[in-house]
């Protein structure tokens, strides 16, 4: 049986984790590439994208933002917030330029969390998770990332995880309150790939997120 494109990417995608370093790319489409008409664009990632709705709609996002679902808007764990993206829906070719208010998602293979507004209208509401390649106008050039290996409801317990942590690493944890949960992070590091190296001797499960 021959495989098609798609199906080998998306399987490559779900099998990402510690196999290999995290999928950032930073190639230039140059203007009009893919059908893309919005200038001079650097293809910044490919991956999946999801959508959230309900469950979040009124609550305070990372940035401090309440988050509308009904607004267009999206998620993204290292690119820093207020980062104007543009996304392309790789099964429709449907394009949407977005800004980033969030953080997430924290789901291995998936880049980028779209507002229920924003999947609508990328036709990707019915499928909930698609095939996208993002976009940057402006290349990322200074940049932060930690490794965040908790996550918290109650701040006395995070507080009592990270100094568990602490003791077993050579990079004290760090508790940072956002969307309403306290994540534990540990390190700082200049790219995605040795934080990246850093989770992956850890041990534990964990996810490449923005410093700030």
């Amino acid at each position: 049986m021959e495989w098609n494109r798609t199906a080998i990417f998306l399987i490559l995608i779900l099998l990402e984790a510690c196999y290999g370093p995290p999928r950032t790319r930073t190639s230039e489409p140059g203007e009009g590439a893919s059908g893309i008409q919005t200038g001079k664009l650097f293809e910044y990632e490919k991956g999946l994208a999801s959508w959230y709705g309900k469950d979040f709609d009124g609550k305070p996002t990372a940035s401090g933002e309440i988050y509308d679902m009904y607004k267009v808007s999206a998620a993204h764990k290292t690119l820093p917030l207020g980062t104007h993206v543009l996304v392309k829906n790789e099964r429709n070719g449907r394009t949407l330029e977005l800004v980033i208010n969030d953080r997430g998602p924290f789901v291995h293979g998936r880049i980028i969390d779209l507002s229920y507004k924003a999947a609508q209208k990328l036709g990707s509401v019915d499928e909930g998770v698609v095939p996208v390649t993002l976009y940057l106008f402006n290349r990322v050039t200074e940049n932060c990332f930690a490794v965040q290996v908790g996550a918290f409801s109650f701040k006395s317990n995070a507080k009592a995880y990270a100094a568990g942590l602490t003791s077993k690493t050579s990079h004290t944890a760090r508790i940072v309150k956002r969307g309403g949960l306290y994540k534990v992070l540990l390190g700082q590091f200049p790219d995605e790939t040795a934080a990246h190296s850093f989770g992956c001797k850890l041990d534990l499960d964990f996810f490449i997120v923005s410093c700030n």
